[in-house]
């Protein structure tokens, strides 16, 4: 990966053999693990090494649905605490602490990431959300989303600024940024310098899954127009389609084994 940032790779069940097992770290999304294959998959990731970030399903499901039960089921390595998109910093804040103070003492093999978040246009709220999340020694990961460039702010590079902040003020914390800002490849390697750890998207595959190219940008809105959320349940997608995920895949840093 560049620069030692992993790519967390989303894609339907159907192709989780094909695509997810090309990295080792994986960002599993918690309203995906009542599907038996999609659970087993990832059971059997971690039982071979692999780094597992469980999400909170909150992008889903507008709030969050993480349970202790599936905490349980996966074993992760980071476990993502309740988030609010766009919503008052305050409401992130106060579900984030009553979870951790719920289930923080059987917490023994996993750590604890937190999202800060404010409404539209709100840096300043999310600034507070952050600097509240830092006082609190059973956090050890921050993510950092996307409406951070697109909402919060209307700069592009913000994510960027945002971890260099962090990883200067407070060095020991760990950063995940989570999906990638309208399937823009160019923030990758910036995010990567500014010492994120990790990123995950449903880019790569998804929009090759459907003939879309990360790299073509000759028309850059044609997905918002005709693209759609990813297809869990999706069937196999197209073999010629496989070269496209491929290179979508490599232009955010994955490396694709030689056959």
């Amino acid at each position: 990966m560049v620069n030692d940032m992993e790519f967390c790779i989303i894609c339907p069940t159907a192709g989780l053999e094909r695509y997810a097992v090309l990295s080792k770290t994986h960002l599993v999304l918690g309203h995906m693990c009542s599907v038996t294959a999609y659970r087993e998959f990832y059971q059997a990731r971690k039982r071979a090494g692999d780094f597992i970030i469980l999400d909170n399903g909150s992008y889903e499901y507008g709030k969050p649905s993480i349970s202790w039960e599936a905490i349980q089921a996966l074993e992760p390595d980071v476990v993502v605490l309740p988030d609010y998109f766009l919503q008052p910093w305050q409401k992130t804040w106060h579900a984030a602490i009553a979870f951790l103070d719920e289930y923080s003492h059987d917490a023994q093999e996993f750590e604890w990431l937190y999202i800060p978040q404010s409404e539209k246009g709100d840096l300043h709220g999310f600034l507070e959300s952050y600097n509240e999340a830092v006082q609190d020694p059973r956090i050890t990961w921050l993510g950092i989303p996307r409406a951070l460039s697109y909402a919060i702010t209307d700069n592009p590079l913000m994510r960027v600024e945002f971890a260099r902040m962090v990883k200067r003020d407070h060095p020991h914390l760990k950063l995940h940024a989570f999906g990638m800002v309208n399937g823009d490849v160019h923030e990758i390697p910036y995010l990567a310098q500014a010492g994120v750890n990790s990123i995950d998207s449903s880019a790569p595959v998804w929009r090759g899954w459907n003939g879309y190219s990360l790299a073509s940008a000759a028309d850059p809105t044609e997905w918002d127009r005709h693209g759609t959320d990813v297809n869990f349940s999706a069937e196999e997608h197209d073999p010629l389609n496989t070269c496209l995920i491929h290179n979508n895949l490599e232009a955010c840093g994955v490396r694709i084994p030689t056959r």
